[in-house]
């Protein structure tokens, strides 16, 4: 999934205009960015007894049968391959290879689940095309509406198994379609106008396969979250709204339209402590406009904080841990990271693929312990262009989000599925795998030990320590770090801190995750004393687990 400007004219006039007029998922403009502080994790809640769909996003070709051996089962294509105008590029004119060729690739490697995005984006039927500062109207003209609304049939049509019209091949149903990818700039009409789209969309959906679940447009919320702050702060936050995305009456306004979709989705593009009250939010807000409790779930999960984003005419906004003190040293080390000639290059990449392997372990644990109904974790590959100066140059817009890949990736010229015909024409190309990084292990391991787990409990084992634990089909199992706050970069030990886990066998097999490559996890084992078990944590998770009889 590598930026190529030849094949992303929209995305970059959204990066574009986005990035000039201010920050995204950053803090609000002019909010001072805070000293760090101890974390204090959220008030202990109830145990959870609903599972976890943990799945990998974005999907792209070539790599399925590789990120199959994580265990997961679950994935969500590339955002192209569910656009209106590479699915229907000529009114009447259907090209369904792409997106069959992912289809099929993933569900015969064992991805019995999968989540399609469908966007009204069209080269005939958009009521305003984008251009540069100008992210046009991608809600149809009125002649067009029951296209749109045949569009969206089709496609649900074609992959609900029912033995209609259904894709050649097909191994599985697909049970979940969102309806436009993110309620910022990628949906750049209003409210309103969207509420219209999901009118149409959503009986649509239904009438061609009512066991199909709709996801609202994705919520992005970081600027309000970033860092966990109080109630008044987070009141303060959302009061303003950033260039990025909608104002807080936009989005109560969707929300409130429960009758139209079946699962709440928000992105989590910051540190994996915006999740809990991110969610506890929302819960609030469907309470309070009767809509019952829908589930929730993270649509695109970065698997470790942005770290900074943004910038480039204007210094970068730090991304939760990343202060004003440490944002010109955390922009140096990703700038030697896009370099490989860099000195520090070696240093700086082993530091960012051990910081992708923690970070994604949390998401998962916390998104668990915060009970949601599922979490697509990215990326699959690389954003990076390939070419240094390029993506040193991009680093303040950026951040650490092009370098955050699970393995190495090369792109083929093969086309299995044939060309994109509108947009995204990149990802028509089939990838290959190259070395898997410590990010693939920790989701394996994660996925291994707690994947299949039936209920959770968070565990107050004091300040700055997430504790939870686990109940899986073959016993207990617990996840715990320690967390004060602070980034540590190359060459810095982190803090460290001594707990007293309860803990009933006598003795306990102890995993860290994987943080170096070619290391797929280091277990030992300890003993217990007095019915509790001493560990030391520091800012990498560790797995508990009784040894097997």
């Amino acid at each position: 999934m590598r930026v190529m400007a030849a094949t992303m004219s929209r995305a970059l006039i959204l990066c574009a205009s986005l990035a000039i007029a201010t920050l995204a998922c950053g803090r609000i403009p002019g909010t001072a960015t805070p000293s760090p502080a101890p974390r204090v994790s959220p008030a202990t809640p109830a145990p959870h007894a609903a599972a976890l769909t943990v799945a990998v996003e974005y999907g792209i070709l070539g790599v399925a049968g590789d990120y199959a051996a994580t265990g997961v089962t679950y994935a969500k294509p590339q955002l192209v391959y569910g656009i209106w105008g590479n699915l229907e590029p000529e009114r009447g004119r259907y090209v369904w290879g792409p997106l069959d060729a992912v289809v099929q690739e993933y569900q015969a490697a064992g991805f019995t689940g999968l989540q399609i995005l469908l966007s009204a984006e069209s080269p005939w039927a958009a009521s305003r095309q984008p251009k540069l500062g100008d992210l046009g109207d991608t809600f149809p003209q009125a002649e067009y509406l029951a296209d749109y609304k045949e569009f969206v049939t089709r496609v649900v049509e074609r992959y609900d198994a029912d033995g209609t019209e259904d894709m050649p091949g097909l191994l599985y149903p697909v049970r979940h379609y969102g309806v436009e990818r993110e309620f910022t700039g990628f949906w750049p009409g209003t409210a309103d106008e969207y509420m219209r789209l999901l009118r149409i969309a959503y009986p649509a959906i239904k009438t061609a396969d009512p066991e199909a679940d709709v996801l609202l447009v994705a919520l992005l919320m970081s600027d309000a979250f970033d860092g966990a702050p109080g109630p008044e702060e987070t009141a303060e936050r959302l009061a303003t709204t950033p260039s990025f995305r909608k104002s807080l009456a936009d989005i109560r306004t969707i929300l409130a339209a429960c009758d139209a979709y079946d699962i709440v989705d928000f992105h989590s593009l910051g540190d994996y402590t915006e999740i809990p009250p991110t969610a506890d939010w929302i819960r609030a807000e469907l309470a309070r406009n009767g809509c019952g409790d829908r589930p929730i779930w993270i649509g695109d999960a970065f698997p470790m904080s942005g770290l900074v984003g943004f910038g480039g005419f204007v210094a970068p906004i730090p991304f939760d841990p990343v202060t004003a003190e440490t944002r010109d040293a955390v922009v140096a080390l990703l700038k030697s990271v896009a370099d490989p000639d860099n000195a520090d290059h070696d240093a700086a990449q082993a530091w960012l693929y051990a910081e992708t392997a923690r970070g994604l372990v949390k998401k998962i644990a916390v998104s668990a312990g915060a009970g949601l109904a599922g979490v697509n974790i990215g990326n699959l590959e690389d954003w990076k262009t390939g070419v240094p100066a390029a993506d040193a140059l991009a680093v303040p817009s950026l951040g650490a989000s092009m370098f955050m890949g699970l393995m190495d990736t090369t792109i083929t010229s093969q086309r299995p599925g044939g060309s994109l015909p509108y947009s995204g024409h990149l990802w028509s190309q089939a990838r290959k795998a190259g070395a898997a990084r410590p990010g693939f292990y920790a989701l394996k391991l994660a996925y291994a030990t707690i994947g299949a787990f039936t209920a959770v409990e968070r565990l107050d084992l004091g300040a700055s320590v997430w504790a939870y634990r686990f109940d899986t089909p073959r016993g207990k199992a617990w996840v715990l770090w320690y967390d004060d706050g602070k980034l540590y970069l190359p060459g810095q030990p982190p803090a460290t801190i001594t707990v007293q886990l309860p803990f009933d066998a006598a003795r306990a097999r102890v995993t860290r995750t994987p943080t170096q490559t070619g290391d797929e996890g280091t277990t030992t084992e300890i003993a217990a004393q007095g019915g509790m078990l001493a560990l030391t944590l520091d800012p990498t998770p560790v797995f508990v687990q009784a040894p097997p009889p």
